[in-house]
């Protein structure tokens, strides 16, 4: 906490002897020392600030669009691989290997066909064509 207010006073310090060089540059008309050190890296700083603009210029809407496509796959890609991953590590363990199966509408091998429980219960239940609802 001591070297936050420490910090703080420092700067305000700092920003009191800015405005009293500023000052005293206009009073007496002469040059300070950070004035002319200002000047004469002022075109550093500009061609910073254009090379600056011009990569920000580059961004446009298009681009940005095809950054955020490209982010989109990336991150797609890495989630699949990340679902193959757990989906091989739940195949490993049988009762995991038969929620799967059933979620996916295998049901077990030994019983013939693909159908899931749900379909297999409408087609014990009720016949084709009949028109009387199913009973239990």
């Amino acid at each position: 906490m001591i070297a936050v207010i420490a910090i703080f006073y420092i700067s305000l310090a700092l920003i009191a002897a800015m405005l009293w060089m500023k000052r005293t540059e206009l009073v007496t008309g002469k040059k300070t020392v950070l004035s002319s050190a200002g000047e004469r890296t002022d075109h550093v700083l500009q061609g910073f600030h254009k090379d600056a603009a011009e990569i920000v210029s580059y961004f446009n809407k298009h681009t940005f669009i095809a950054f955020i496509q490209w982010t989109a796959a990336h991150v797609l890609s890495w989630l699949r691989d990340v679902y193959i991953k757990l989906f091989r590590i739940a195949r490993k363990y049988p009762h995991s290997k038969k929620v799967i199966d059933m979620v996916r509408g295998k049901g077990d091998e030994n019983i013939p066909g693909g159908a899931s429980f749900f379909l297999k219960k409408i087609s014990d239940s009720s016949e084709v064509g009949s028109t009387t609802p199913p009973t239990e």
